[in-house]
C-alpha cells in the first residue's frame, strides 16, 4: 500500500483494517430504513408475523407445479 492514497476495501479486509477503511470512506444513508430492513431480514420463521406459510394444505402432497405448464 503506497501512502498517500485511500485504502481500498480489499487491501483493509485482508490487512484487518476495516476500520479505517470505514473513516475514509464516510457514508450518508437512511439508517432507520436500514435497520428496519436488517431486522425483518434476521428475523426466523417462527418471529415472523405469519403472512406467508411454508406448509401445505391437508389436501396437498407438498408439490408445486410451476406457472405456465
Amino acid at each position: 500500500m503506497s501512502r498517500g492514497r485511500y485504502l481500498s476495501l480489499e487491501e483493509a479486509r485482508k490487512s484487518g483494517k476495516l476500520d479505517h477503511f470505514a473513516k475514509e470512506h464516510p457514508s450518508e444513508g437512511d439508517c432507520q430504513l436500514f435497520d428496519r430492513l436488517l431486522s425483518e431480514m434476521s428475523k426466523t420463521i417462527e418471529e415472523d408475523d405469519g403472512s406467508s406459510s411454508l406448509g401445505h394444505d391437508a389436501n396437498s402432497n407438498g408439490t408445486q407445479t410451476p406457472q405456465g405448464t
